[in-house]
């Protein structure tokens, strides 16, 4: 078993997000291609697949950053109430490790550089990290390997 790194917080969680926008990265990657090909194309249009993947993801990467309310105003009957907000009856801030979340911390180097899920960026700023990783296959399969040029 591999010692859990003592690197500091940032760098711990800069990997984090890099292996994890990788991860998806290839991910969508792979589908893409399973996809295009099984349709009859070719690697255009795993470039298109990928483009616009990354362009939805990239929407809801953004949309997933605004933070959301920490506590509910109720100004019925003349009065201002204000309550803790209790949907999910968690710490605000409090995360919980999804299935893909915990199946990417398996990926090298993650299992050296571990960092506890409260710690991490948001899953929002992974998944706008990712988007933009998206983007960026897309657009060196156009200009740098010229696919569909």
């Amino acid at each position: 078993m591999v010692e859990p790194d003592q690197s500091p917080r940032r760098f711990r969680q800069a990997i984090d997000a890099l292996v994890y926008a990788i991860v998806v990265t290839g991910l969508v990657f792979f589908i893409g291609a399973v996809i295009c090909f099984a349709l009859g194309s070719d690697l255009v249009g795993v470039k298109y697949f990928l483009f616009l993947v990354g362009i939805l993801l990239f929407g809801y990467g953004t949309f997933a950053l605004y933070p959301s309310r920490r506590w509910k105003v109720d100004r019925s009957e003349g009065r201002v109430d204000v309550d803790r907000n209790t949907e999910t009856g968690e710490a605000i801030g409090a995360r919980e490790e999804t299935r893909f979340q915990s199946a990417v911390q398996r990926v090298p180097p993650l299992p050296q550089y571990s960092i506890p899920p409260e710690e991490r960026l948001s899953p929002g700023a992974k998944l706008f990290i990712a988007s933009l990783f998206v983007l960026l296959a897309s657009f060196l399969m156009e200009a740098v390997f010229g696919v569909g040029v």
